[in-house]
């Protein structure tokens, strides 16, 4: 039972989990297939959901979902991760991937909204 009310928690904190789980993927897009299972992996390997874990949780899903909808961030959420090297000293892969996941999406909010396209009136 309490299993149960954790997953239940971790869904209703997770607002585009259906979304994500759901999302209609091209059977050679292995790339976001292996997103979805690390964010399933991810989003249901917490014990218990503090404050901390909550906010962590709606920012992976924030991203994946993103990653999954919006072109622009997934070719850049690609080329970064397809960089990505794990050294044999990180114990817990799936959170690596998902710290760098937030790092990224960080580092490409930053870029972006420094490089928003305002048109010219003429």
């Amino acid at each position: 039972m309490g299993s149960f009310n954790k997953n239940k928690e971790i869904v209703s904190v997770c607002k585009y989990y259906y979304d994500i789980v759901n999302f209609e993927i091209y059977e050679d897009d292995k790339i976001k297939q292996n997103i979805i299972n690390l964010y399933i992996e991810y989003i249901f390997s917490f014990d218990i959901v503090t404050k901390r874990e909550k906010e962590k949780l709606e920012q992976i899903d924030k991203i994946v979902y993103k990653f999954l909808t919006d072109k622009r961030f997934n070719k850049e959420m690609v080329s970064e991760l397809s960089h990505l090297r794990v050294s044999k000293s990180v114990s817990n892969v799936v959170e690596y991937v998902m710290n760098k996941m937030i790092e990224y999406f960080e580092n490409y909010k930053t870029v972006y909204t420094r490089n928003i396209y305002i048109p010219r009136w003429i």
